[in-house]
């Protein structure tokens, strides 16, 4: 080691192998992100620059350790970039709208219609209200008013309590329809509910309501004194029975009033008598605690028929309709991917955007002028054009970019005049904000005729016509290309439409990879869809 320099080879310390084993890392994460599978085995003194050899081969270098380099052959990052897919943008939102919108309006409009055209034609329907006190304490939490709420609604749709009502009623209507018109809700936290049946009659609606409510009130009252009423006349029989034994036992005791045997037995019966009068005195304080279900609002006749729910129905079948057309979308563009734009083309194809075709001189010079320098950049002698979706170009088209790009308009001459020149009423020029004249010159004004200035004026001589581009000489459409022309130096110019098939962008590589051409740019040609469906 000589003036603290390390010799090449030698370990230079646990400082610098933590330095190259850094580097090994970042060299592998950046093979790995280029789509190229790159693993180094190294030691600490071996840096990223080592691994080196032909794909799959495990190499020693001289005085180095072994490296492996991946198997897989150098991947196109433009194919990279389009196999990442087409990421999603307000231009990408934009072309969807333009290209599926009416689709969409359809596919919504149709289930609004046809939803409308159904609900219009629909018979109104009246629906009656009863209300119900269910039970005889208020609920104190809402879990028990919903339980009052649920059994309420059981008895109600129950087939048997159905069938019961309307034969109380002496109605004839169609007890499963009654069980699937009924409804049951609750009213807050109370033990009040409301019973409910919708009819295509006003007065049906009130008959049917008013004999569910009657019914399940007997039922809720069997229901919650269960066998009371039973065990009372129960009760009560056995009184009529001990009340007929003990009149000739009573009319024996008082003929006998000295025989114990007689008053005894009068004693026994009373001792009955008075222990049943007791117990049907406690059963009758607990049905009476237990309490009644009433209807505190009988069933009224309704006046107006039932909402038809139009708007939210509507809304609803709108959404669908959306839904469908968004999937069937979805589905359009998966199977078949679009780009939007010739910017999101040249983006894939990795060339600049050199214009929008457009019947303007301005823009068709701007776009001659980009083309013959890209033709320059690229070193070619013919510009080839073709659209990106295969359609023929129209003559006229070709004709106008042909000639922006071989034959540009005249520029005029401009002179500068410095700001301390003061004879310039000859000139008789335009000055600018910067403080310097310019204007068209005539040459013949300046120094005799000479067409040379002096002092510190520069003067630009005009020409006629501007001379044509050095390099390129031809301009064809695609299909106009004579196969004696194939042999020159041939750049490819394409032109993109607001909607370009992902397939068709593979379709100008493949003439790219096929021809050898090099890409020149992306012309954006509105009109490019419209031709090809034509």
């Amino acid at each position: 080691m000589s003036g603290g320099r390390a010799e090449p080879g030698r370990d230079r310390g646990p400082a610098a192998r933590v330095g190259q084993h850094r580097d090994c890392a970042r060299g592998c994460v950046r093979r790995i992100s280029d789509c190229a599978l790159a693993c180094c085995f190294r030691t600490p003194a071996v840096s990223t620059a080592d691994c080196v050899g032909p794909p799959g081969a495990i190499t020693r270098l001289p005085g180095k350790p072994f490296s492996l380099q991946s198997a897989l052959p150098p991947v196109n990052q433009r194919e990279i970039a389009l196999s990442r897919g087409v990421p999603v943008d307000v231009t990408e939102i934009a072309r969807v709208l333009r290209r599926y919108g009416f689709l969409l309006l359809l596919v919504m409009a149709a289930p609004i219609v046809a939803l409308a055209v159904y609900v219009v034609h629909q018979p109104a329907t009246y629906t009656a209200h009863a209300r119900i006190v269910a039970a005889d304490v208020t609920p104190r939490a809402q879990a028990e008013a919903t339980a009052v709420v649920s059994q309420v609604l059981a008895l109600a749709t129950s087939r048997d309590i159905v069938v019961q009502a309307l034969d109380n009623a002496h109605l004839s209507q169609d007890p499963d329809k009654v069980i699937k018109a009924t409804a049951v809700t609750g009213l807050g936290s109370s033990a009040l509910v409301d019973l409910a049946y919708t009819d295509r009659s006003p007065d049906l609606a009130q008959q049917v309501t008013q004999a569910l409510a009657n019914t399940v009130v007997v039922r809720l009252d069997a229901v919650r004194i269960g066998g009371l009423p039973e065990v009372l006349k129960d009760v009560d029989a056995q009184l009529t029975d001990l009340a007929t034994r003990r009149a000739p036992i009573a009319a024996n005791a008082q003929a006998n009033p000295k025989d114990p045997v007689a008053q005894n037995k009068l004693a026994g019966i009373d001792r009955l008598i008075s222990d049943l009068s007791g117990d049907r005195d406690r059963l009758a304080e607990e049905a009476a605690a237990a309490g009644h279900s009433t209807v505190v609002a009988t069933a009224v006749r309704p006046t107006t028929a039932d909402p038809r729910g139009l708007a939210s129905k509507l809304a609803v079948a709108g959404l669908l309709g959306l839904l469908i057309g968004l999937i069937v979308v979805g589905l359009n563009e998966t199977l078949r991917p679009s780009v939007s734009g010739a910017n999101r083309v040249a983006r894939l194809l990795e060339v600049p955007v050199l214009g929008r075709v457009a019947r303007d001189p301005t823009t068709l010079a701007d776009i001659g002028r980009r083309i013959r320098l890209a033709a320059r950049r690229a070193g070619v002698s013919t510009v080839v054009l073709s659209r990106a979706n295969g359609a023929v170009l129209p003559p006229e088209l070709v004709d106008r970019i042909e000639a922006a790009t071989l034959r540009p308009d005249a520029v005029p001459a401009r002179v500068a005049i410095p700001v301390d020149i003061d004879d310039t009423d000859g000139l008789n020029l335009p000055v600018s904000a910067n403080g310097r004249r310019t204007g068209p010159l005539d040459e013949a004004s300046l120094d005799g005729g000479t067409g040379r200035g002096t002092g510190s004026i520069a003067v630009l001589p005009s020409t006629e016509h501007s001379n044509r581009a050095m390099r390129l000489r031809r301009v064809y459409a695609l299909d106009e290309l004579d196969p004696s022309a194939e042999s020159e130096r041939i750049g490819l110019v394409v032109l993109a439409s607001g909607s370009t098939r992902l397939r068709e962008v593979h379709g100008v590589q493949d003439l790219m990879s096929a021809a050898g051409w090099p890409l020149l740019g992306v012309l954006s040609d509105v009109g490019g869809r419209r031709a090809a469906r034509r």
